[in-house]
């Protein structure tokens, strides 16, 4: 006789061993070993407390079960601090690290196991979730915000692997040692104190810059301008306010690439780091240029009028044409441009224009 399906809404947690092949490869007695005593003693433990119940183990990772969100982040969140703890000792290959993903969602229950996308999805977050840490969808943020003293960075809409639909994932602050991160501030109120979110530079290392708050806004460009400047059929940019933004190294060169912008560029290898627009106060960062690019998911396609045919992001992202920015288009209006703002000339003129630059410098 098949097994009687059961649906309902439940919380789901995916632990993943971190660099599982090296450590058995190194020591396999000694990984089964201590594994074992972690899975079937703390984890245990831990998932017992919290009400919840171990579904299965696959060897390198356990799925688990709990009634609500907020058993299930606290659990998680106490497995990672231990974890830390008890290998505090080991360093570097030999070190068992978890990552663990939470959602929920909801499931379906056949015999003892779970199926359905409740259960991929927490699969899924727990890929892209840092060692030691933890990753949770906005549906479980919902839920243990204000019940749990714990906080979450944003880290926007996700495409997960088999995941039709995007999923907004917040990432703990835990670190590998199982301290919380120190809250980031402005530099000139904090940079004694804290580590900057992000960095990043060209590529021959000659300017580098250092950013200390989370992104305005990020996002595809795909606007013919950009298309020239980077020679690429889409530009990722990161929006960050300008107070926020520290830079050290050489100067870039700058490029007035319009009538509102200057992009800037490595002189010595010619990276395009960010786009200046006159009397806003950002800087639109080159996502490729950032040391953690994966960390800043996009959020929108911008310039879709200009978007190549065959580039095709698949995503539901919201796209927006130049002139539907409402500030941006008016400002191009200010300047003389179309709403939609300034084509850039034809080939024919732009080497056209190098040839009377060339005849300039002879004479």
């Amino acid at each position: 006789m098949p097994k009687p399906e059961i649906r309902k809404l439940a919380a789901i947690v995916s632990i993943d061993v971190v660099g599982y092949s090296g450590l058995m490869q190194r020591d396999e007695a000694g990984t089964l070993t201590r594994l074992g005593m972690y899975f079937d003693g703390i984890v245990s433990r831990l998932v017992s407390t919290h009400n919840g119940r171990v579904v299965k183990s696959m060897g390198d990772g356990l799925l688990i079960e709990f009634p609500t969100a907020v058993d299930a982040v606290a659990c998680a969140l106490e497995v990672q601090t231990v974890m830390a703890e008890r290998e505090a000792d080991n360093a570097g290959k030999q070190k068992i690290t978890f990552r663990i993903g939470v959602n929920l969602g909801d499931i379906v229950v056949i015999g003892d196991d779970i199926f359905g996308d409740g259960v991929n999805q927490a699969s899924r977050l727990q890929e892209i979730a840092k060692p030691g840490e933890l990753c949770v969808s906005g549906s479980v943020l919902d839920q243990v915000k204000e019940k749990i003293e714990h906080s979450f960075v944003d880290i926007g809409h996700r495409k997960l692997k088999n995941i039709v639909q995007p999923v907004r994932a917040y990432r703990s602050t835990l670190t590998a040692s199982g301290e919380e991160a120190k809250p980031i501030g402005w530099p000139f109120l904090t940079a004694a104190k804290s580590e900057p979110v992000t960095a990043g530079g060209c590529l021959c290392g000659a300017i580098r810059y250092q950013v200390w708050s989370l992104p305005v806004a990020v996002g595809f460009c795909h606007c013919r301008h950009c298309q020239l400047a980077l020679g690429s059929p889409v530009n990722a940019w990161a929006i960050f306010e300008k107070p926020n933004v520290t830079f050290e190294g050489e100067e870039p060169g700058l490029y007035a690439s319009s009538k509102l912008s200057e992009r800037a560029f490595c002189k010595n290898c010619g990276t395009s780091i960010y786009t200046d627009i006159s009397d806003i106060g950002y800087y639109s960062i080159r996502v490729g240029t950032l040391d953690n690019p994966a960390d800043f998911p996009p959020e929108l396609h911008y310039g879709v009028e200009s978007q190549i045919p065959w580039v095709d992001i698949h995503d539901d992202l919201p796209r927006i044409r130049t002139e539907e920015d409402l500030r941006m288009s008016s400002r191009w209006v200010s300047v003389g441009e179309p709403s939609s703002g300034p084509t850039p000339s034809s080939s024919e003129t732009r080497v056209a224009n190098r040839q009377k630059r060339k005849k300039s410098d002879q004479t």
